[in-house]
């Protein structure tokens, strides 16, 4: 007998699952006590003198653009004097609360002078803040105005004047009319100065210089006197809220950080400018601080004072110019006492008879210079050609007179002098222009008004308004090959005389036109080129073959218009063209209107006619075509003048259309216009007919409903030819795509272009189907683009994937679609089994059988096929 005890068996402690429950819950707990103690805000108040524009829960609190808190509640506060606002403040923005901080409420405004806080007009009115320094608070008052606050990088400045003016915060800083800084604050100094705190950009703080001097442009400077009215401003923002403008010495050093200027009231005032002398013999009426100087009209200087000489022999005008029209006074300027212009024309420089006089600057290139003779009489412009006239008498011309060159101004009269009883013209002509001027031009004075009329219309010619008062003087620039050093010419009274005075005048050129139909064509009838009457009809004579001859007579200086590849045709009347496209309405002149007339142009890719021909229309006259013969064994939509189309561009249309002997097919006569038969004739070319398709997946060419079908065309790069095929749907664009057919008992929803599918990605589409011989199936014919062939195997499965399949089972409903466009427009879907090796590639016309349904595993096959 075994004494041995038997074994003990201790069961081993565990914690009862049930202690997980509790557990989570007080981990939960301790994690949302956390957050909420982690993302709890900062209740603080602010008292405000109204709730007007503060709504609890709504209105947010901001610093520098950032969302920092929002308004929790509004309540009366205690003393019944305004409103206290209990705002919670997000905890990363407690530093920002301190004794000194600032709110105020921001609400849009818009003035002349001020536009702020437009951005409360999206998200609502709301407060702003400013931190301060000093202890953490928690109460405060807000401001009833935004603060004057100095934020941004750059230069910081101080400029002293003696009132506000128009400026205020926000007004621009200007240099040169480019805003380059703003006045950020301004008070009141104990000098009772106004000091106005400006910050200037950093990328522009190195143009402020140790001597900058600051003028006021605010509004608009207006100097009204016998001199005229004069109105400067800087830009339409200064005229608006005010503006500070200020220039600097290149040489001087930059400012530094806070240095303080003087504000001028203008730039006169700054007595700013490069200071030139001007010597004169007497004063010529200048005046001091009145006496501008100009330069194309624009003041780019005024005269400061005037001194004269100790022996009272010359005066000497000391003058302040703008340091940016510094450049233009150089050695070789001029300049000029602008005195008074009066005459029938009109009175030019009033100011020169009645106020003080202005002078006129003349810039030219050379080296910069401060001292200066005043001229009295206006010199050339450089590089202007000088000449003189001649003539025994000068109606209308004056000192100052035009000469013109086809209604463009290229010169003028300068002076006028009698000598020997015949007046002697100065003259230039402008530098851009002197070309113009050769041995044998002619200049003749302009009149008034000149008026031709006769049947060909009114030529009305004048030399416009002014030539009424100050008659203008007419060039014709003669040869442009005969360029000539001549100084003196003749002035002709008119342009006849000029023309006249060139010797011979060529002949007209005499031409007969032959057609079978005279119209409205009559003896004196206009011969237009382009519209523009070059000559007339000048008779017509009915031949015994019923052909009629017409004579015209052409312009001598229009006989070079007449060429191998100029085509006639009539003027007549009106041309109208009405269609669907649209209605078009032609007129040649007045004249062709009323009687008729003939119209001619050139076109160079026309042949020389055998004999001058004139046509019916201009259409008749330039058209070319080539007649080729489309079949097709479906006549349906086709029909007589049915347009031919390339990228929507008509190149023909069809002229006539007959049946084979046994009318099953159709041919259609069409004539292709010049120049496209050059492309479409030939082997290769692609006819088709556009109709209009409506489904539920698509809509094209719908226009055709209402003009109709026409055919598409593409060209072809074979050798010409004449007969094509006329196909009723686009052709193939992949060349290299495979071609297939699947065998189905019925088509279903598929039609010619639903899509063929591989893994829902379309791959290729129907392009033909046809109905078994024996009519027990129906063949449809698959185009496979060839980027996706390889995927088509021997063994490739087919079936129809068109509509919604749903399978229902005691596990619910399974519902598969392959795309929404094989819903609408059918669609086959194919798979190739991922045995490998895998079966040999599709070829050209294999044959496949297309299956109702898939089956499970047909979506599960997944090869990674190589091409």
């Amino acid at each position: 007998m075994n004494n041995a005890s038997a074994p003990e068996i201790k069961k081993e402690k565990v914690i009862s699952p049930i202690w997980l429950l509790p557990t989570l819950a007080v981990l939960l707990g301790a994690w949302l006590l956390f957050k909420a103690w982690s993302e709890a805000g900062i209740s603080i108040d602010i008292q405000f003198d109204s709730a007007k524009g503060i709504t609890a829960g709504e209105t947010q609190i901001f610093y520098q653009g950032l969302d920092i808190g929002v308004v929790k509640s509004v309540e009366l506060a205690p003393n019944l004097e305004g409103v206290v606002v209990n705002a919670e403040i997000k905890r990363e923005a407690e530093t920002l609360l301190t004794a000194d901080s600032q709110f105020w409420l921001v609400t849009p405004k818009a003035s002349i002078t001020e536009i702020s806080g437009l951005d409360a007009l999206v998200s609502g009115n709301y407060i702003e803040l400013n931190p301060g320094t000093g202890k953490p608070s928690e109460h405060f008052v807000a401001l009833n105005e935004p603060p004057n606050i100095i934020r941004g990088k750059g230069l910081n400045l101080r400029l002293l004047a003696d009132d506000l003016g128009s400026l205020t915060i926000g007004s621009g800083v200007y240099f040169k009319k480019i805003r380059v800084g703003e006045v950020q604050r301004y008070q009141l100094n104990q000098q009772q100065q106004v000091e106005f705190d400006i910050l200037v950009k950093p990328q522009f703080a190195d143009l402020v210089k140790q001597d900058s001097r600051f003028w006021n442009v605010s509004g608009f400077k207006a100097d009204i006197s016998l001199d005229g009215v004069q109105i400067d401003s800087e830009s339409l923002a200064s005229v608006i809220s005010g503006g500070v403008s200020f220039d600097s010495p290149s040489q001087s050093q930059q400012a530094e950080a806070g240095q303080q200027f003087t504000l001028f009231e203008s730039l006169k005032s700054s007595q700013r400018g490069t200071p030139i002398s001007i010597r004169m013999q007497q004063q010529n009426g200048l005046v001091a601080k009145h006496s501008k100087l100009l330069y194309r009209g624009n003041v780019v200087g005024f005269i400061n004072d005037i001194e004269i000489s100790d022996d009272h022999q010359q005066f000497q005008a000391n003058a302040l110019i703008e340091p940016k029209y510094e450049d233009l006074f150089t050695e070789n300027s001029q300049l000029l006492l602008l005195q008074p212009d009066i005459s029938l024309s009109g009175v030019k420089n009033l100011s020169a008879l009645i106020g003080a006089k202005q002078i006129e600057v003349f810039s030219a290139d050379g080296p910069l210079a401060n001292s200066f003779n005043l001229s009295l009489a206006p010199p050339a412009p450089a590089g202007s050609r000088v000449f003189s006239l001649s003539s025994d008498e000068i109606n209308g011309v004056t000192t100052g007179s035009p000469i013109v060159y086809k209604g463009l101004t290229i010169g003028k009269v300068s002076a006028i002098q009698v000598q020997d009883r015949k007046f002697q013209l100065e003259a230039y002509i402008d530098a851009e222009y002197r070309e113009l001027l050769s041995q044998n031009s002619r200049f003749y004075q302009q009149s008034p008004l000149e008026i031709a009329a006769d049947l060909n219309g009114i030529s009305v010619e004048s030399g416009g308004l002014s030539g009424f008062l100050q008659s203008p003087i007419m060039l014709l620039p003669g040869s442009a090959n005969t360029p000539s050093n001549q100084q003196n010419f003749k002035l002709y009274q008119n342009k006849k005389a000029a023309e006249l005075s060139k010797g011979k005048i060529l002949k007209p050129l005499k031409l007969t036109l032959n057609t079978e139909y005279l119209g409205s064509i009559a003896k004196g009838v206009p011969v237009l080129y382009r519209r523009v009457p070059v000559g007339e009809v000048s008779a017509y004579q009915l031949k015994a073959d019923g052909q009629i001859d017409v004579s015209l007579s052409i312009d001598g200086s229009y006989k070079h218009l007449i060429t191998d590849s100029s085509r006639f045709w009539h003027a007549s009347g009106i041309e109208v063209k009405a269609s669907l496209e649209g209605l078009s309405v032609n007129s040649e002149s007045l004249k062709a209107l009323v009687m008729g007339g003939v119209s001619f142009d050139n076109f160079d890719e026309l042949a020389k006619e055998s004999v001058a021909t004139l046509y019916r229309s201009k259409h008749d006259a330039t058209r070319r075509h080539l007649a080729i013969e489309l079949s097709t064994n479906n006549s349906e939509g086709i029909y007589a003048n049915m347009p031919i189309k390339y990228k929507d561009q008509q190149i023909g249309k069809i002229d006539s259309l007959r049946f084979s002997e046994d009318l099953k097919t159709l041919y259609a006569k069409a004539d292709l216009d010049f120049p496209y038969y050059r492309d479409f004739a030939r082997t290769g070319s692609r006819y088709w007919q556009e109709s209009a398709t409506i489904s539920l997946s698509s809509v094209k060419n719908l226009d055709t409903l209402v003009k109709g079908d026409f055919i598409n065309a593409l060209p072809g790069k074979g050798k010409p030819t004449l007969s094509f095929e006329l196909f009723k749907q686009a052709p193939e664009s992949d060349p290299n795509s495979l071609h297939i057919w699947l065998s189905s008992r019925h088509f279903g929803s598929l039609k010619i272009g639903s899509p063929v599918l591989y893994k829902q990605f379309q791959v290729g589409k129907v392009d033909d189907a046809k109905l078994a011989t024996d009519g027990s199936q129906i063949l449809a014919r698959l185009s496979i683009s060839s980027e996706y062939r390889h995927l088509v195997r021997k063994n490739s499965v087919f079936w129809n994937a068109s509509g919604v399949d749903v399978k229902v089972g005691l596990g619910g409903a399974d519902i598969r679609l392959d795309s929404v466009e094989t819903l609408l427009s059918g669609g086959i879907a194919f798979a190739t089994p991922d045995d490998k090796p895998y079966a040999n590639p599709a070829q050209d016309q294999d044959k496949f059988e297309l299956q109702s349904t898939y089956q499970e595993k047909w979506l599960q096959w997944s090869p990674s096929i190589e091409p």
